[in-house]
């Protein structure tokens, strides 16, 4: 069922890209990519609603926007009523990971010098070249395969065995770290990497650590097989949990994003307190979160684990 504000929440939310690609705040990859979720969430949360389904089309297409604050201004203007009870959403990306040895795109000597992002993790990549596509893949595997869980990862996983129903977790990453520290109750937002995808009969199967190569799906027995990753230019289906969280949540943690594919600062109109930690300071992210700590995932851990624990039992009381 739509919640009542969620539709003048996405209207704002594309005006807001809008506005921040025209004057250079984002890139064309990250605006599309936003845009793309935005899309997402309108076919799932919204049911098809198609004046929104038109405004993201011609966002992606670079229209004129002039309609939206005419649509924003009919849009329902009630104020997000509270959870009850409170929670909390953490979503995480790729830094947190990276203090585990996990290699990132963007990082000085990341996977950016070494592949063409769109060649290797775009569709138009993989209808060019499956086989480069599968063996950058393997290889993803291969790394994350010696790699363990950080002070970070088990500091999320045991406020999450701890408050199970009051902390909705979110990550960006696709390695299995969260679930190696003992937290199975997650939301993997762009895939798995231990998992492969059937294209015939869309079965997602374990594979572990190993190569693709050779693999047939255990539901149709097809060859067909894919990584279980988002790829840019297809749907990423957990969105919707996304979009859901953000709606129904009250505290914002974010660690270890740049704010590139998800734009984290404008989420956090939507909630009463947020954190955000980031090795380096940006000037386009911390001015939006009340809470900012800027040195490594595993140094700011004990202070985030106060700072959750702090709201929740004062919530709990």
């Amino acid at each position: 069922m739509l919640n009542k504000n969620t539709l003048k929440y996405l209207y704002q939310d594309l005006d807001e890209l809008i506005r921040q690609y025209n004057t250079n705040q984002i890139d064309r990859f990250s605006f599309v990519s936003e845009v793309e979720r935005l899309k997402q969430a309108n076919k799932i949360i919204l049911d098809g609603n198609e004046d929104f389904a038109e405004l993201v089309e011609n966002a992606l297409l670079e229209k004129e926007y002039e309609i939206f604050e005419q649509m924003a201004k009919i849009a329902l203007e009630n104020a997000k009523a509270p959870s009850s009870p409170s929670r909390v959403l953490i979503l995480t990306g790729a830094g947190i990971s990276a203090e585990s040895g996990v290699r990132t795109f963007r990082e000085s000597d990341g996977l950016w010098e070494e592949y063409d992002v769109m060649e290797v993790c775009s569709v138009e990549g993989f209808e060019r070249n499956p086989k480069l596509v599968a063996d950058f893949y393997d290889a993803r595997r291969r790394d994350i395969a010696s790699k363990l869980p950080n002070a970070a990862h088990e500091m999320v996983a045991r406020l999450k065995r701890k408050y199970p129903n009051q902390i909705d977790l979110l990550t960006q990453n696709v390695d299995d770290l969260f679930e190696r520290a003992g937290c199975l109750d997650l939301i993997h937002l762009h895939g798995t990497l231990t998992d492969l995808r059937c294209e015939e009969c869309q079965c997602v199967f374990e594979i572990g650590y190993k190569s693709q190569i050779g693999a047939i799906c255990p539901a149709c027995q097809s060859e067909n097989i894919r990584h279980n990753v988002v790829m840019f230019g297809e749907e990423a289906p957990m969105y919707q949990k996304l979009q859901q969280s953000i709606d129904e949540c009250d505290v914002f943690v974010v660690i270890g994003t740049s704010g590139q594919v998800l734009n984290v600062a404008w989420y956090t109109q939507w909630f009463e307190d947020s954190l955000l930690n980031n090795l380096d300071p940006d000037e386009h992210l911390d001015p939006y979160f009340k809470v900012v700590y800027h040195e490594k995932a595993t140094d700011a851990a004990e202070k985030i684990e106060a700072y959750v624990e702090k709201f929740l039992s004062k919530c709990n009381l």
